[in-house]
């Protein structure tokens, strides 16, 4: 069941067009449960997503998040399951698996198409980082000050940033002083705390 996200106490969804998106946090702040309910709310919406995690507690969380049917959601193991993978609304690489992430963002007719959604950027090489990072519709999520490569991100790249905490990197963002699970919106329209309703400790991975 999908959970709710509050932008100052009122009911709020990422739109395609506020991406590109980061969202950065520490472990244990509850970045990793609102980064997933933020792409599950793209996939209910209609769009095309290509999803990468480094580990498979995450895509469980989607899952349970979309409640939805499995014909809508391509599983990929092998580069044998890419072949027609375009037909899936939700291409879900295996959890950790670079290789076949980046085969797929070379080898999908519709990758323009799709929501590009990295979660634990700081677990993944600069190479992935670099392809997601030319992707205009993409969610960056994890850590960004852990990332060897994180000197590379200009301040303008993301139209929106979330951040459960204030980063080491010069991203334009000032993060205020926060509730415990709550984190920080800014983009060119908005800006405020984000919170999720009835949030769940057991999400806080």
């Amino acid at each position: 069941m999908l959970d709710e996200i509050l932008l100052n106490w009122e009911p709020f969804i990422l739109k395609k067009g506020e991406l590109p998106c980061l969202v950065t946090y520490k472990k244990h702040m509850g970045g990793s449960h609102l980064s997933i309910v933020l792409i599950a709310n793209l996939f209910l919406q209609g769009s095309k997503i290509l999803f990468l995690t480094a580990y498979p507690m995450a895509k469980d969380n989607f899952l349970n998040q979309i409640n939805q049917d499995s014909s809508k959601i391509l599983e990929v193991s092998s580069i044998e399951d890419l072949e027609n993978a375009e037909k899936s609304q939700a291409i879900i690489i295996e959890s950790g698996n670079a290789t076949l992430f980046l085969n797929a963002i070379k080898s999908l007719p519709d990758i323009n198409e799709r929501v590009v959604f990295i979660k634990n950027i700081e677990i993944f090489n600069e190479e992935i980082f670099d392809i997601c990072f030319n992707h205009e519709k993409v969610i960056i999520s994890g850590d960004i000050d852990d990332c060897t490569f994180r000197d590379k991100i200009p301040d303008n790249k993301f139209k929106t940033v979330i951040a459960f905490n204030q980063p080491e990197i010069a991203i334009k963002i000032k993060v205020p002083k926060l509730e415990r699970w709550a984190s920080y919106l800014l983009n060119d329209t908005k800006d405020g705390i984000i919170t999720i309703k009835n949030e769940h400790q057991k999400y806080n991975i």
